[in-house]
């Protein structure tokens, strides 16, 4: 019976948990290693959970870590959010080079005014009358006109005057009358109307860009001219000028189209047959809040002592005389409106 006693020593020699073979130890310190080492983060740092579910080694596929709170915390500090970054248009205007601007509004853009639900452009061509690639039409700093190669003048000129421009007044009127270089077919001349008995009347008067060394030279091209009957332009004409500016300080902005009207029985001055209008027409749009309103003016090319009021007419009236088209970017049920009425109580 002694002789079976060495049977206990074999079987603990091949029991794998046992801490006399130093090779388990070593793959069980393995194991260990092996459970740290998947236990940290991507910024190296231990999320303290074990890894589960841990894949072969011949597997593609990683299981994803369940993320602790301070694990998606330090992914945002260290890590851009991709989905995030996917939802920036670089080609937007809104963007810039992936980043947001902080501006709310595009500097470049016109600026809008809103009036009931109505919107408007303050762009420099929001006055203009309708036009046609036909028409021959000069943008100068300050003031827009159709040319008239016919009657060698302006068919309309059309502007923006407003109470800020009015109220810093800084230049004086110089009379520098000079052809209009940007006319291709060129304009009449000061020499025309010489000893014609006619004044070179302003469409655009000087006294509207005082504010503006540039605006006033500019208003002395003879495309901003007509021949006025001297009566007219030192008399009713200028009264209705001075009018529009009262108007204007008081409204703060009014969009003005001004101009001749000629039929074609006309007389003609000078050398370039600069052709005498009958009559002079204004049109005056005010969009400010809290009266939106519009008046057109039209008078005869001779001496009135009439109140000026006398000669204001709807736009409608206006449009049907002179057969233009008045503030056409105005949308339509809106210029519809302006137009059709006329309310001379507004205008006091």
């Amino acid at each position: 019976m002694a002789k079976k006693k060495p049977a206990p020593k074999k079987k603990t020699s091949t029991k794998k948990g046992s801490k006399n073979n130093p090779w388990l130890v070593i793959i069980i310190l393995l194991i260990i290693f092996g459970v740290i080492f998947y236990g940290l983060n991507e910024t190296g740092k231990f999320t303290g959970e074990p890894v589960l579910n841990k894949p072969s080694s011949s597997s593609k596929t990683i299981t994803p870590k369940p993320k602790t709170e301070q694990n998606q915390k330090t992914q945002k500090t260290t890590k851009p959010n991709t989905a995030e970054q996917k939802k920036i248009d670089p080609t937007d205007i809104s963007a810039t080079n992936g980043l947001v601007e902080k501006e709310t509004t595009n500097k470049n853009l016109p600026e809008y005014s809103n009036s009931e639900k109505y919107y408007y452009t303050s762009s420099f061509d929001f006055s203009w009358p309708a036009y046609t690639t036909n028409d021959a039409i000069v943008e100068h700093q300050h003031y827009t006109l159709s040319y008239n190669e016919k009657y060698e003048q302006a068919n309309w000129v059309a502007y923006t005057l407003t109470a800020e421009h009015l109220n810093n007044a800084k230049f004086q009127r110089k009379d520098n009358f000079k052809s209009d270089p940007d006319i291709i077919t060129g304009s009449a001349t000061p020499d025309d109307y010489k000893k014609s008995g006619y004044d070179r009347g302003h469409l655009a008067p000087a006294a509207d860009f005082t504010w503006t060394e540039e605006g006033m030279d500019e208003s002395f091209y003879m495309s901003n001219m007509s021949p006025q009957v001297p009566g007219f332009n030192r008399g009713i004409w200028k009264v209705l000028e001075e009018q529009v500016r009262t108007w204007a300080k008081k409204n703060n902005t009014l969009y003005i189209v001004t101009g001749p009207y000629i039929n074609k029985k006309t007389d003609k001055i000078g050398k370039n047959k600069v052709s005498v209008p009958q009559y002079y027409y204004k049109a005056i749009l005010d969009i400010n809040e809290p009266e939106l309103k519009a008046i057109g003016f039209l008078l005869k090319n001779e001496k009135s002592s009439e109140d000026i009021m006398t000669f204001a007419m709807s736009i409608d009236q206006l449009e049907e005389f002179t057969g233009l088209d008045f503030f056409p970017l105005i949308p339509d049920d809106l210029e519809s409106k302006l137009e059709r009425e006329l309310n001379k109580g507004l205008w006091k």
